[in-house]
């Protein structure tokens, strides 16, 4: 039988081993974490450098800021909260949420869509606050969700078709949506959404670059370059047609409606369709950066920037068209009024200002429409110049105050920022509370993700 005082050794034996068991089993979970992080975060991986652009806001363009309501740190979750969360809807932001009026006969009313570019701001949104788990997770979705076979990103999906677990009760409504979205049965491709998506895995690789992310790069910048998704769509009221007119030395063309008029009606929405290059889906900054990264892009890329050059109207009116065909006909309105869109035109005008392209007069016409009336419009009439819709404009002043930024110009800022700020909510009992709201038919408010996002990118 062995004596207490050799049991009593072993056991401070036993205790010693253990210990450093413990402590050798930490050390290499220490060691194996640095390593995992050293490689998640590619320390030792060379990165090439993509000639990234970057502005920021002017001291004078902060001041404005400051002397203002806005809760800027509220607004991205505040955001969220009322699109994503509250909708149950995670990890996408539906397109708009309507709120509830003062009467229970006045229901709230959420979008039934999901707009992919949407999602994409928000994805550049998390690369730009450096949430690196939520912004993977956000690629993985949209990779898997939001792509057609070849990898483009489609224009939209209907949230119900993305969201399996129990939604919330409220009614869901196409009031708002964009018309061309009711008029088709497939959600179509969009080079707009997928050239914007390698601007975000442009600005990821930046940040936290890694071969894999370069091969991702890669494969988007040959979809952009590449000829599949050369077609898009609008809505135009059921008169249009075809009608060439001279303009300068081009020819006006409204697109030929997929349907044909019937019964002599003249009412309601057609769609149209053409095939070439949007003007506006072209992100020339991202295209810029991918040639830069591949070089065997910049030829096209060159090519690319004259089209949207050349696709500005004239000088009464120095917006852009539409689409261009194969053939360099330029569709500038596709309506049968003459009618050419802003937003569109606004985003031209911000790539080719991040390229150093945009020329004075375009510029000079926005900085014109702020000055005079502090109002931007849907559309204007091609002919007389003048607005040809009573509806403002409002996810163009985020942009105008982009454009601003980059130009430096502190006036045209505070003025785009002062007309963002009349719909910026500061009661504190509405659900819209810190972020920025539209005016919408029947006195009734809608909150919407594309504004909000934007002034979240330009505001960070």
């Amino acid at each position: 039988m062995p004596s207490m005082t050799s049991v009593k050794y072993t056991n401070k034996k036993v205790k010693k081993i253990l210990l450093i068991c413990m402590i050798v089993a930490a050390a290499l979970a220490l060691i194996g974490t640095g390593i995992y992080l050293v490689i998640r975060n590619g320390i030792f991986y060379k990165k090439t450098d993509t000639a990234g652009n970057s502005y920021s806001m002017s001291a004078e363009m902060k001041q404005v800021m400051t002397g203002s309501d806005i809760h800027k740190g509220y607004m991205f979750s505040r955001t969220t909260k009322l699109l994503s969360e509250d909708r149950s809807t995670d990890p996408w932001v539906l397109s708009w949420y309507m709120i509830p009026g003062t009467t229970r006969s006045v229901p709230a009313m959420e979008s039934a869509y999901v707009d992919t570019f949407d999602q994409v701001l928000l994805l550049e949104s998390y690369i730009e606050e450096g949430k690196r788990s939520k912004a993977e997770s956000l690629i993985k979705a949209i990779d898997s969700s939001l792509t057609d076979g070849s990898g483009y990103l489609l224009s939209y999906k209907k949230a119900d078709d993305l969201i399996t677990s129990n939604r919330t009760k409220e009614e869901k409504n196409d009031i708002l949506e964009d018309q061309s979205y009711l008029l088709l049965s497939d959600p179509p491709v969009s080079m707009k959404a997928t050239s914007r998506y390698l601007r975000a895995i442009l600005d990821f690789y930046d940040k936290w670059g890694s071969s894999k992310t370069l091969e991702k790069i890669e494969k988007l910048a040959d979809l952009v370059f590449g000829e599949g998704a050369g077609r898009s769509y609008r809505a135009a009221d059921r008169a249009a047609k075809p009608t060439p007119v001279p303009v300068t030395e081009k020819s006006l063309v409204t697109p030929v409606p997929e349907d044909e008029k019937k019964d002599g009606e003249e009412e309601g929405a057609v769609l149209v369709r053409m095939e070439g290059v949007e003007l506006s889906a072209m992100d020339l900054d991202a295209m810029r950066r991918a040639a830069v990264l591949f070089p065997k892009y910049k030829e096209k890329y060159e090519s690319v920037v004259k089209i949207v050059k050349d696709g500005k109207i004239g000088e009464k009116l120095p917006l852009y068209a539409w689409m261009c065909s194969d053939d360099g006909v330029y569709t500038y309105y596709t309506g049968s009024s003459g009618n050419v869109e802003l937003l569109p035109s606004l985003y031209v005008m911000v790539y080719l200002a991040e390229t150093g392209n945009l020329d004075a007069e375009g510029y000079a016409w926005v900085s014109e429409q702020i000055y005079n009336t502090g109002y931007l419009y849907t559309s204007y009439n091609m002919m007389s110049g003048e607005a040809s819709s009573a509806e403002e404009a409002m996810e163009a002043y985020p942009l105008v105050m982009y454009l601003a930024v980059i130009k430096g110009d502190g006036n045209l800022f505070s003025l785009a920022y002062q007309a963002m700020m009349r719909h910026y909510a500061t009661l504190s009992t509405s659900p819209a509370l810190y972020t920025f709201y539209r005016d919408v038919e029947d006195s009734r408010v809608a909150v919407f993700a594309r504004e909000n996002l934007l002034m979240e990118l330009i505001l960070k």
